[in-house]
């Protein structure tokens, strides 16, 4: 009985399209005025979860451009110590995210990063 149970749980969770886990996570720190690390890679089809940790003295976000949020990522706003994460899948095509805090001014102090979607790398024969 507690297979079947167990078999019935597992077929409502793919049914109802429950996604799988994250394969890694990977850690973005904001700081005046910068993202660490400034450059991020998702190998294509990797899904990651992205914790984003304020470390800085004020507020920051991490907010992708158009094609980022087309691809589902989310813009995070984040008090001085909040942390916040998502669970994102990379599309299968590599493609550049730009990432910036667009609270006034950090921008322009250099307050970008990108997201870089690499080729995934093949089996070894």
């Amino acid at each position: 009985m507690r297979l079947l149970c167990l078999a019935a749980c597992f077929a409502a969770s793919i049914a109802c399209g429950a996604a799988p886990p994250p394969e890694r996570e990977i850690t973005v720190g904001l700081t005046e005025y910068a993202f660490i690390p400034a450059t991020i890679e998702v190998p294509a089809g990797q899904r990651v979860r992205i914790t984003v940790r304020n470390t800085g003295r004020l507020e920051h976000d991490f907010a992708p451009d158009q094609r980022g949020t087309a691809l589902g990522l989310a813009h995070l706003h984040l008090a001085p110590g909040a942390t916040a994460s998502m669970d994102w899948t990379a599309p299968a095509d590599p493609v550049e995210v730009r990432i910036v805090c667009t609270l006034v001014g950090h921008e322009s102090l250099g307050m970008v990063a990108r997201l870089v979607v690499i080729p995934r790398s093949s089996p070894a024969p």
